[in-house]
């Protein structure tokens, strides 16, 4: 036999969303901080898209990639950055330069038998 469970009904004052004016729960205002409503939310119209860029921390074997969030804002000044720091004149910059590229960072090596010679 099925039962049903009636669930008593709340009133929630409704106050208007600040993008789409759609009215929306005054509680997600005043708990969460959201002025706007679940669906523009959804929709990335409340704050602005995000956007992820991974990002790789540590060294050696102790790495690990970090995904740090930004808004839209923040993405295009990223982007900006790294559009300079690709078109900077690295020719006179020696933290720029890839010195180990060619190069044997080692030194002489001299590779001796067990025998000491």
């Amino acid at each position: 036999m099925l039962q049903t469970i009636k669930r008593p009904t709340m009133k929630l004052k409704m106050i208007p969303c600040s993008n789409c004016g759609e009215p929306m729960p005054e509680l997600r205002l005043t708990k969460a901080g959201f002025s706007y409503c679940v669906t523009c939310s959804e929709n990335g119209l409340g704050a602005g898209k995000k956007h992820g860029i991974p990002v790789m921390m540590g060294e050696g074997d102790h790495t690990w990639i970090e995904t740090v969030i930004m808004d839209d804002d923040q993405f295009a000044q990223y982007q900006r950055n790294e559009k300079a720091l690709k078109n900077l004149d690295k020719s006179n910059k020696a933290e720029m330069n890839r010195i180990d590229d060619d190069k044997n960072m080692m030194g002489p090596v001299t590779i001796k038998t067990i025998d000491g010679k």
